[in-house]
């Protein structure tokens, strides 16, 4: 199998964000790359920064064409997915009852980097992914994002309250460190 050179110039979007630090990046799913500059950055650095990153965006090319899903990989996960959105909100509302917490809104979405989220408004958003994990894993992520309905923070006072309603956390988070990445 022969590669294409990549030409940073014909192959990369460039976006501006006011609270990036450093130029970041990401490889797009359609093959392209995405630079993200901070307000103070150059395009022209953008670019040096494209053109030094080259093999790493070859090696992402090329990690991302051996993880095309075939057919029927497509279908298993959009089968996971459903299962996903019947089991993960009502077993998230059982534990927020157990723990006297509200919530206005439940989201099961296809998060790259994340398996959940809690907003100050009360939404919780769950990663899909989580029908796939063992049962004491997802209740801990569950239980990690309603926490932050009391402490929208990882202080020590969150961890308190995360340790009362999780005793297996600690177990918990260095499964999703050690298996949990292969998920995604």
């Amino acid at each position: 199998m022969q590669l294409d050179l990549f030409t940073p110039r014909a192959e990369t979007v460039f976006v501006r964000h006011r609270r990036a630090r450093r130029y970041i990046l990401r490889l797009l799913d359609d093959g392209r790359v995405r630079v993200t500059l901070p307000r103070w950055g150059s395009k022209k650095e953008a670019l040096a920064f494209v053109e030094r990153s080259g093999s790493w965006i070859t090696g992402q090319l090329l990690k991302q064409t051996a993880q095309s899903a075939a057919p029927s990989e497509v279908a298993d996960r959009e089968a996971w997915r459903a299962k996903a959105v019947d089991e993960l909100p009502p077993r998230l509302l059982e534990l927020a009852a157990m723990h006297g917490i509200s919530i206005t809104r439940i989201s099961i979405r296809n998060q790259r980097t994340r398996w959940g989220a809690c907003s100050a408004g009360g939404s919780i958003t769950l990663n899909w992914r989580l029908v796939l994990v063992p049962d004491f894993v997802r209740d801990y992520v569950m239980l990690h994002e309603l926490m932050h309905r009391r402490e929208l923070n990882h202080s020590k006072r969150f961890w308190r309250h995360v340790a009362a309603a999780c005793p297996r956390y600690l177990e918990a988070r260095a499964w999703l460190l050690k298996d949990g990445r292969r998920l995604f």
